[in-house]
């Protein structure tokens, strides 16, 4: 790999210095010959040079990297892993320590051969033509060594890429970034390997900068609202009669996590399951309390669907709410709280906690209006015509719903747990209720599954409107060709080379074989026009 590169760059050298008539090297001597001559138009030229073959110097070595496949020596390797991204630190570091070793060879072929050229490959070669293959060697030597940094700095990559953004450098004539799928600092449940149980780890993306608490205190008789700074303020729960209900909006925060769960005697398993984002919906039974994991939808500004993590803690008298984002999807239940609504501050805790549930899965709702009156747009749009975009636009829809469904297909066994659940914090007169947000999830999947089935038929809709212009076009080609056939035939005899072709003496021949062809150009259009292909 090192003698494919060398080889292919010093052809760019030479080419560049026979094309600009200067002594170029391709490495950092041209910048530093550019800063002495820097007054002149040459300096100029060679500092330019510089910037350039330091770019073409990163081209050339992935691409023999990325096309390793070709090689021969590589056909069969696989101790070599070579990853498909390559990050900008990546290539520069590449591109900074080939040039710095060309600068080094230069030196040495210097200090070896007392031959002014302009080129190593000219030293090279009129050494060995005096008979002296110490330079030869030389490159040898640089070219194994070369070889071993590109590949030793490339395999390496990953170990740079959480620090960058990823750059494909596959298509070199369109770089382009792509946004990275694990953003900066975010943690996976791969990254708590080997961590004891119970850790308090933020798994997922910190979507607040700073926790906020929310807490609201009601009976039938007494309401209060208060918006805290500090956790401290919200433990205040123990001596009280009312039920206290106190939303956390940030979860990345293992103090405060661990605080409340001392406070309210929550089990450690329990606070590390409400910092972990990525667990599926689920319900947890308790002594003094139970533990509810549900996921609320979200359409993005991009259009995109993200799914957040609601986690309820539900005790005797209270009710912990955990968000991953400060939208306030329960403002209506505080509606309620406030102005009386119902029987919702006639009950307890049981209660609300249906009340926060029923508020998520009727949530379930606006998005699928949303994707619903997206997928009529797409079906106009496949109606008419289809492109690319409309294509990228079914396969995010399908992904979405294959989100949708499976944080749905959980809650309905986590609704269910909760109205069967054999707790003595649930009261019966709630059982009720909870069969009324189980038949809501019901209906929510029968809704997904709709949606996720006309989605999955616009596939087909849009290859068969693909399909249905292709074949459009090549049967508007067909018949002009058709047309031309029996013309160019005609043509084609009347513009042979034969000494006698009697028609050539005909006086007004040539109009007539125009008419003819014309003749012939009408009746085939009449015809395809009676068989309905035009």
């Amino acid at each position: 790999m090192g003698f494919v590169f060398a080889f292919v760059y010093q052809i760019f050298v030479g080419v560049a210095t026979s094309l600009l008539s200067l002594p170029l090297t391709g490495n950092i001597q041209d910048l530093i010959s550019g800063i002495e001559q820097i007054d002149s138009e040459h300096g100029l030229w060679f500092i330019a040079w510089w910037i350039i073959s330091t770019i073409i110097i990163t081209a050339i070595v992935i691409l023999i990297v990325k096309n390793k496949k070709y090689l021969y020596p590589y056909k069969q390797e696989k101790n070599i892993d070579i990853p498909t991204k390559i990050t900008p630190v990546t290539a520069i570091v590449i591109g900074s320590i080939i040039s710095f070793m060309f600068f080094l060879i230069d030196l040495i072929i210097g200090s070896v051969v007392k031959i002014n050229t302009p080129t190593d490959v000219q030293a090279i070669y009129q050494a060995a033509m005096n008979g002296d293959l110490g330079p030869f060697a030389i490159s040898l030597f640089f070219s194994i060594i070369a070889g071993f940094v590109i590949i030793g700095v490339i395999s390496k990559t990953t170990r740079v890429t959480k620090f960058t953004n990823d750059v494909d450098f596959t298509k070199i004539t369109n770089i382009k970034k792509l946004l990275s799928k694990k953003s900066d600092g975010v943690t996976t449940s791969s990254d708590t390997v080997g961590l004891h149980p119970g850790a308090l780890v933020h798994i997922g993306e910190k979507l607040v900068e700073k926790i906020t608490f929310d807490q609201i205190e009601f009976d039938k008789v007494n309401f209060s609202h208060k918006t805290m700074e500090t956790i401290d303020e919200c433990l205040n729960t123990h001596e009280k009669s009312t039920v206290t209900w106190t939303n956390v909006i940030g979860i990345h925060d293992a103090d405060v996590i661990h605080k409340i769960g001392e406070y309210y005697s929550i089990h450690d398993l329990i606070q590390s399951d409400i910092m972990n984002t990525e667990l599926r919906p689920k319900i947890e039974n308790h002594d003094d309390y139970f533990f509810i994991i549900l996921k609320l939808p979200h359409i993005l500004s991009n259009d995109l669907l993200f799914m957040e993590q609601i986690s309820l803690v539900v005790g005797k008298n209270y009710v912990l709410s955990f968000q991953e984002t400060s939208d306030d999807v329960f403002g209506s239940i505080r509606e309620r709280l406030e102005k009386s609504v119902g029987k919702i501050r006639e009950r307890k805790s049981d209660y609300l906690a249906y009340a926060l549930s029923d508020a998520l899965v009727d949530y379930y709702y606006v998005i699928l209006e949303k994707i619903g009156t997206q997928s009529e747009e797409l079906e106009e749009e496949l109606m008419g015509n289809p492109s690319n975009k409309t294509l990228q636009t079914i396969h995010t829809l399908k992904r979405e719903m294959v989100m949708l469904r499976k944080s749905i297909w959980p809650t309905r066994e986590v609704i269910d747990g909760f109205e069967r659940m054999q707790s003595k914090l649930i009261q019966e007169s709630t059982r009720k209720y909870l069969r009324d947000v189980y038949n809501h999830t019901v209906q929510v999947m029968d809704n997904i599954e709709g949606l996720r089935d006309m989605i999955g038929g616009m596939l087909d809709t849009y290859l068969s409107s693909v399909s249905n212009k292709m074949n459009e076009v090549m049967k508007t080609l067909t018949i002009i060709a058709s047309i031309f056939i029996p013309i160019t035939f005609i043509a084609g005899i009347y513009g042979t080379n034969f000494s006698y072709v009697p028609e050539l003496e005909w006086t007004g021949s040539y109009f007539v074989m125009l008419g003819v062809m014309g003749i012939i150009a009408l009746v085939m259009l009449l015809w395809f026009k009676k068989k309905n292909w035009v």
